[in-house]
This record gives structure tokens, C-alpha cells and sequence, in this order.
């Protein structure tokens, strides 16, 4: 199934977060970013009423690598480029570092490094905490986007059908 067709079909909201659910690992790491950006454009929240920029945040739970980071929403930033907040926690700190989703949907790496939390210790050893993010990281989290985007911009529909 081809996703990027797919979720902007006329679909019946109920079926499109079951189709999400159970798609696999290779038919998530198929979206394209124009794609996503359009998931932003239509499901974020944030400044529109500029003209030159509209600066937009799509919200995610559930997008972590199971270990020390989580990405917290994704935004589109000036000239169409989108980025990930990526949340990194270590041993006695954590930080909040953006990456490029152009880089993020790159599949030709098996393992990425979002970023890096700098800790040190109180004997003077330092050492950097890396946010890495394997290809079924980035498929959860992609299935966090899919599905962030089909419950904010069909809440209505999503309502009634449970009322």
C-alpha cells in the first residue's frame, strides 16, 4: 500500500488509523516528505495568517526510541523546511535539539544519530549521550505523525462516530 496516496484518500477516518496501525516497517519508511509537509500544512497548529511564513507544529506522543529521547512535535520552518524536536534525557540533565526531516527519512542509514547530550561527571569525565534511532524508531515515529494527523484532522468525524 502505497501511504502517501493512501491517507489523503476519502476514507473513513475509523479505517484510516486501522490501516495505520497495522501497516509494516517497509510501507512506513515510504512516505516522502512532501508528504509530511502537507500532514503540517493541514493538521498543525501554530501562525497562518502570515503570507510569506506559516509557521506551523504537529504535536506527537508515542515517537520515541524506547531508551532516552522521544521526538515531541515536527514544525515546518522558513521556505517549506521541516524539522523534528527531538527531547534527549541522560543521567542528571537533558536538552532539546532540532533535526532536519530531510535527513530523518534518509533510509540509506540503518542507524541515525538525532543528537548528542553532552554530560559530565563530577571527577571531570565528560562524554556525549547519543539519541540514535534505528529503522523502527523512525517507522514509530513516522506512525506517530500518520496517526497524530488523522485524529486532529478528522476529530470531528472521530467524535461522532463515538458518541
Amino acid at each position: 500500500m502505497n501511504i502517501n496516496d493512501f491517507i489523503f484518500t476519502r476514507t473513513a477516518p475509523k479505517k484510516k488509523l486501522e490501516v495505520v496501525k497495522n501497516l509494516q516497517q517497509g510501507e512506513l519508511l515510504a512516505i516522502t516528505y512532501k508528504t509530511i509537509l502537507r500532514i503540517i500544512k493541514e493538521a498543525g497548529v501554530g501562525d497562518s495568517n502570515k503570507t510569506r511564513c506559516k509557521f506551523k507544529t504537529l504535536y506527537l506522543s508515542g515517537a520515541t526510541n524506547d531508551w532516552n529521547s522521544k521526538v515531541t512535535n515536527i514544525y515546518n520552518w522558513k521556505k517549506d523546511e521541516v524539522y523534528l524536536s527531538v527531547y534527549i534525557q541522560g543521567d542528571d540533565t537533558d536538552t532539546d535539539v532540532s533535526y532536519k526531516l530531510r535527513d530523518f527519512l534518509d533510509n540509506r542509514y540503518e542507524e541515525q544519530c538525532l543528537g548528542h547530550l553532552e554530560e559530565s561527571f563530577r571527577n571531570g569525565y565528560e562524554h556525549k549521550v547519543p539519541a540514535n534511532y534505528d529503522r523502527a524508531d523512525r517507522a514509530r515515529v513516522i506512525r506517530a505523525i500518520l496517526t497524530a494527523y488523522v485524529k486532529i484532522h478528522y476529530a470531528d468525524r472521530l467524535k461522532e462516530g463515538a458518541a
